[in-house]
């Protein structure tokens, strides 16, 4: 007779004689469970266990063959909450949540105790009344069922699970097969067959969902293998089982069409469509539709051949890019079911689309993250993403949205090249990328909701998990998950996990006390069961002992942040006390403390340490396998950030002040020297301002590309050491971060990042205030007004330009005073102060010819030729644009030569020559974004636009007007927004039909910048 149990697999009746073991699924008897014993030994389980379990089926159990009565229902429920944690302490609490959940019965508690002597009777092998027990032991509030002592199904499947993960990451479908095979032959019936409770419920919905991802992940192994038929076979069952989950029923339809069934594969999405609309009232998923239409278009992309993706040609793999899951990860299981039925819901849907793990610092949020995004990796085939968004990261730059999103597509296959630089076409080519994909995007360490709203809003069925100390609150589409500090009974089984339960039990009053002091961080948790691991001489409360000291010292700060800081400062000393190597080591986290960026080469480092480059390196690998440091791309470190925080204590304790001085000078030498002949390789024609004399030497870059590399990836990490040193009370350092600042000048000008250039270039002119020394204050003059002349307010650019003009003749520096007086004619101008903007190009010109400057030359004939234009002398402004254009032309100055071809564009639209002047923009345009000067392209863009309207072209007037306008909007320049949005207007006006409503966003473009030499 066969029955039912649970969620409707067939099962056989299990026979009641105590030697005959039940049948499974299959109607296989002892035999199957044999099998399954067998496959269990295989993969590592013991077989000295002198008991079986099964969990995976009606529960029962079995001794050397013969059958175990386990007792009433909720005796078989402790029993589960017990052998799914086996190896774990189990409070008194969580049995009685498990079995009874938040209403418990007045007798629950005698009831456990009864429950545990009814187990203890059937399992241990030596029963007494009072002990000693070996096989489930009592421990600290709670109960412990030894994992040696029971062999259970689930952990066979769990096991043939995680094989068949490992193997479809080397791309063996053959194994991945196997696995699963075996992992679906552990099954006997529902798991948790007739056992009560909340937690066999959750329990047995974990387990169901595990099993049917398996059975899919086996149709799509037998697919890989082009076993199609019987990949058709197994889905048919499946979808009769499960007729809602979608991945199912597009595995189906493929499997279908591969066999040559067209019409069949048509058949199954129109029956799920129908079905959905009956059951739920919604439509089939976007990846659903998009098999369909791919089916019934016959694309040559379903074809077993096409199959893969491919890029330039090679075979391109699924990003697998996740950290490594954290060793013996413990606890947070609430959160870890809460994320898993996110991101892999029960009924088969799609996943969320946003959660956002939220918490204060040290609570756990990356392990957590990354722990649930490997548990979930199989419902994502298509890749799992990560970026550390350092938007939490103390003292230093956090990752910009394009940076992020760059990343991504280069991990998805997008080229280099083909990576947009701008924020909104980046994100609109990864919703492109990722439609109909099922990836995982893992964003650690989020600033905040503005930081990842480009990277939200993607094609349903990919999730983007973000970990952050800030609210996500008001995030679209965000589930948000609140991460507190573990409770003592979690934080003692994280210590029982890592150092091992015998040495953790042996003390339970000393290891609840360690937790305390580690203010039940995990991190903090992590450090000192590593410490306990190198030191197996020490007891519990020895190493507590020593965070007592600690803790006096400290007592100003919080308790997490002091146990974190005692328990790596015990790795430091063990360091100190080491060999040469670590002797090393040690001293280069002291010397970290002393520059505050995001990570560091080891370039950076040698100089910081004052060693050489590849000594620095081994320091850094050193600190890296004792995991004070992290390791990031290649060849970058960076602490966590409270081993940062740690470091910079560090450095103030056992570092003098005149060793910290030197190692930050050194640095800073380094820092802009390189940035210095970086921006020199990528335009040798612009003006750099004066360097002091250091012993540091600039990092060997050969070529432009080199040195736009070097600039891409340490420019956050130079302008935090520049403030850094700026903010500094000694006149020296401040001085020298102030020029370092100086050498970002071009580089910041160069990518449009001018409020990032006005604000360092006000913390200069404080330096140059502080100590008094009127060159720092001239450069920082000129600095302000040039940032303030490219946001689009030459109003208040212009008394910083006066005063930089001061300064120089003060000084009787000549080149000085022609750059200002060249600077000023462009305020001037804005402003529409022809006449003082003609005279101060008219006495830069003079100057430039005296003392033999080129480019100073080639900038006063341009601003001279403007101003005269503006004044009405059509004739001499043609004339000395015509002698700036062949100037730069012959020195190969493409920044000068984009302008002067702007300038005649703007000229042969006052002659009504439009089609001359398109020639000349889309010139300038071209020899703009060559040169990487991009802050042209909103003026060059803008006067296009209107060369558009004139040639009656509404719709490139249109796209080149809202680029301007967007391009404005980004950078804060009110003047060019205020000129886009005339031409908006103008174009509205002309082409009456035309829809000139302007972006959105001004999250779209980079910004312009106006000439300077």
């Amino acid at each position: 007779m066969r029955r039912r149990c649970g969620h409707g697999h067939p099962m056989s009746t299990p026979s009641t004689s105590p030697d005959r073991l039940p049948q499974n699924a299959s109607g296989s008897s002892r035999l199957g469970v044999r099998r399954r014993m067998d496959n269990a030994k295989a993969h590592g389980t013991s077989q000295r266990s002198p008991y079986r379990l099964q969990l995976l089926g009606p529960v029962a159990a079995w001794r050397e063959g013969r059958t175990v009565d386990l007792g009433p229902p909720l005796q078989r429920a402790a029993l589960c909450v017990l052998a799914v944690r086996a190896g774990r302490i189990i409070t008194k609490d969580t049995l009685i949540g498990g079995l009874w959940g938040d209403r418990p019965p007045n007798t629950a508690e005698q009831s456990i105790y009864t429950y545990i002597a009814g187990l203890r009777r059937v399992l241990e092998t030596t029963p007494g009344r009072r002990g000693p027990y070996s096989t489930l032991i009592s421990r600290s509030r709670g109960y412990v069922l030894e994992r040696e002592a029971v062999e259970a199904d689930v952990g066979d499947f769990e096991r043939h699970l995680a094989e068949a993960r490992r193997l479809q990451t080397t791309g063996d479908p053959r194994g991945v097969l196997r696995a699963l095979e075996a992992a679906t032959e552990c099954w006997s019936g529902p798991a948790l067959c007739g056992v009560p409770g909340p937690f066999a419920q959750a329990e047995r919905v974990r387990l169901e969902e595990l099993r049917l991802t398996a059975l899919e992940d086996r149709a799509d192994a037998l697919l890989d293998l082009e076993l199609h038929q019987e990949a058709v076979t197994a889905l048919t069952e499946l979808v009769a089982e499960a007729p809602l989950r979608e991945r199912t029923r597009d595995l189906l339809m493929l499997a279908l069409y591969r066999s040559g069934r067209q019409a069949d594969a048509l058949d199954t999405y129109l029956d799920v469509k129908r079905l959905l609309a009956e059951r739920l009232g919604v439509d089939p998923g976007e990846a659903l539709r998009e098999r369909y239409e791919l089916i019934l278009r016959a694309d040559p992309s379903l074809d077993p051949a096409q199959s893969e993706t491919t890029t330039g040609g090679m075979q391109f793999r699924p990003p697998r890019q996740l950290p490594r899951a954290a060793t013996g990860f413990v606890g947070r299981v609430e959160e870890l079911v809460r994320l898993r039925s996110l991101l892999t819901p029960w009924d088969g849907g799609v996943p969320q689309a946003v959660v956002a793990i939220t918490g204060a610092p040290g609570t756990g949020k990356s392990a957590l993250a990354v722990q649930a995004a490997h548990t979930a990796a199989h419902a994502f085939p298509d890749g799992q993403l990560y970026v550390n968004l350092l938007g939490a990261t103390p003292g230093v730059e956090r990752l910009e949205p394009i940076g992020v999103l760059g990343r991504l597509l280069r991990a998805l296959g997008l080229e280099g090249k083909a990576v947009p630089s701008e924020e909104d076409e980046a994100a609109a080519v990864l919703r492109d990328r990722l439609d109909g994909r099922r990836t995982l995007i893992l964003l650690d360490d989020a600033a905040g909701p503005e930081q990842v709203r480009s990277l939200l809003g993607l094609p349903s069925g990919n999730t983007v998990l973000i970990t952050s100390r800030e609210s996500f609150a008001v995030a679209d589409d965000c589930v948000r998950l609140v991460l507190r500090r573990m409770r003592r009974s979690e934080g003692v089984t994280v210590l029982s996990k890592l150092v091992g339960a015998e040495r953790i039990s042996g003390d339970p009053a000393a290891a609840a006390r360690l937790v305390e002091l580690c203010g039940g961080l995990p991190l903090a948790l992590r450090l000192a069961a590593a410490r306990l691991g190198e030191r197996p001489d020490w007891s519990v409360r020895d190493l507590g002992g020593r965070l007592e000291d600690r803790r006096r010292t400290l007592h100003e700060l919080e308790s997490g942040q002091i146990a974190v800081r005692s328990s790596l400062e015990l790795s430091y000393e063990g360091l100190a006390r080491g060999g040469e190597l670590d002797r090393l080591a040690a001293r280069t986290l002291c010397h970290l403390g002393v520059l505050h960026v995001a990570s560091m080469t080891a370039d950076v480092v040698a100089a910081l340490v004052g060693e050489p480059a590849d000594a620095a390196e081994r320091a850094l690998d050193r600190l890296a396998r004792a995991h004070l440091l992290e390791t990031g791309e290649a060849g970058r470190y960076q602490p966590h950030d409270l081993v940062r925080l740690f470091t910079i204590e560090l450095a103030d304790t056992h570092l003098t002040p005149r060793v910290r001085k030197d190692a930050l000078m050194r640095a800073l030498g380094f820092y802009g020297a390189t940035t210095r002949h970086a921006s020199t390789l990528l335009d040798p024609h612009r003006v750099h301002s004066p360097w002091p004399d250091v012993p540091q030497r600039p990092l060997a870059l050969d070529t432009p590309a080199e040195a736009k590399a070097w600039l891409s990836k340490e420019l956050p990490h130079v302008i935090s050491a520049a403030s850094q040193a700026m903010a500094s009370e000694d006149d020296e350092i401040a001085r020298m971060g102030a020029y370092v600042g100086f050498t970002l000048h071009w580089q910041l000008t160069r990518g449009v990042r001018y409020r990032e250039l006005l604000e360092v270039s006000h913390h200069t002119l404080l330096v140059g205030r502080q100590t008094d020394d009127p060159n720092i204050q001239a450069l920082a003059h000129g600095g302000i007004s040039a940032a303030l002349a490219n946001l689009g307010r030459p109003a208040e650019a212009v008394p910083h330009q006066k005063a930089e003009l001061e300064l120089r003749r003060a000084q009787r520096d000549r080149f000085g005073e022609m750059r200002a007086l060249g600077n000023l004619s462009v305020a001037q101008f804005e402003l529409g102060r022809y006449t003082d903007a003609y005279e101060s190009a008219e006495v830069q010109n003079a100057i430039a010819r005296e003392i033999g400057s080129a480019v100073g030359e080639r900038h006063s004939l341009l601003m001279w030729a403007r101003a005269r234009r503006a004044l009405g002398d059509t004739a001499g402004a043609l004339d000395q644009l015509e002698q700036a254009l062949t100037l730069a032309r012959v020195a190969g100055d493409q920044h000068h030569e984009s302008i002067s071809l702007l300038f005649l564009a703007e000229l042969c639209l006052d002659r009504g020559d439009p089609s001359t002047a398109k020639d000349y923009l889309e010139r300038g345009l071209r020899l703009s974004r060559e040169s990487g000067q991009r802050g042209r392209e909103g003026h060059l863009l803008r006067v296009l636009a209107r060369v558009h309207r004139l040639l009656r072209m509404p719709e490139p007037a249109l796209a080149c007007t809202q680029e301007a306008l967007a391009i404005a909007r980004r950078s804060g320049n009110e003047q060019l927004r205020r000129q886009a949005e005339d031409e908006l207007r103008e174009i509205g006006e002309a082409f009456p039909g035309v829809e000139v409503s302007p972006p959105n966003s001004a999250e779209e473009a980079l910004s312009p910048s106006a000439s300077r030499p």
